[in-house]
């Protein structure tokens, strides 16, 4: 693999995330609510922003779509669709 096409995961700094030419999300955080529901406060790269649009067929970025965009993403992860799925980063956080 190349080094421009090797991919660093939330391991920098935002400015390093941002800045990337790869799609990508920059979790700030998660809590849980006491209703279940969980609040998540997220950055994404401009990247990011423009597979959402390509994907959803959109013109324009919204906080409410991009937030559906990135909860469908986990969706199929959880549910190993479409060639998605998630992996613990950290060794013996995995169940």
């Amino acid at each position: 693999m190349n080094k421009k096409n090797k991919v660093k995961l939330n391991d920098g700094t935002l400015e390093e995330a941002m800045a990337d030419d790869f799609p990508r999300i920059y979790i700030h955080s998660m809590e849980d609510q006491p209703n279940g529901d969980c609040t998540m406060t997220f950055d994404t790269n401009k990247a990011f922003d423009e597979s959402y649009k390509k994907a959803k067929g959109r013109k324009r970025v919204t906080q409410k779509g991009i937030g559906n965009y990135i909860l469908e993403l986990f969706q199929k992860g959880l549910d190993k669709e479409d060639g998605y799925d998630l992996k613990p980063l950290i060794s013996g956080m995995s169940k």
